[in-house]
């Protein structure tokens, strides 16, 4: 094979991968958009059903452990959405509410013993 050959195949080959990735690259956009957006609503239900200093204690948990205050954002946003929250909440209410769903974590522990 000659060289002109050898280019016209390189390029047809990456003619052939740029709509691969230009829709690869779509698909993240999307993603990241769908995220942002989820993201978003999350915020503004949170903004909804807490006071300030709760709002801060949140912050400050998600700062620290991101994963526990993920699934206190999503009790509290579950709890709205059943009615079963008195919107605001203020920081004794959600220390309350963080100390039962600690509570509820270390209930679920499984320990194997061999003898």
């Amino acid at each position: 094979m000659s060289e002109d050959e050898l280019d016209a195949i390189r390029k047809k080959y990456l003619s052939q991968m740029q709509p691969e990735k230009s829709e690869s690259a779509q698909n993240e956009q999307v993603e990241a958009q769908k995220q942002a957006q989820l993201e978003a609503w999350k915020q503004g239900i949170l903004r909804k059903i807490l006071s300030e200093p709760a709002r801060t204690r949140l912050a400050n948990l998600k700062l620290v452990k991101p994963d526990r205050a993920a699934v206190v954002e999503n009790h509290l946003i579950q709890l709205h959405q059943a009615r079963r929250v008195s919107a605001p909440l203020n920081e004794e209410q959600l220390l309350l509410i963080l100390r039962q769903l600690n509570n509820q974590k270390r209930d679920s522990k499984i320990e194997f013993r061999r003898s």
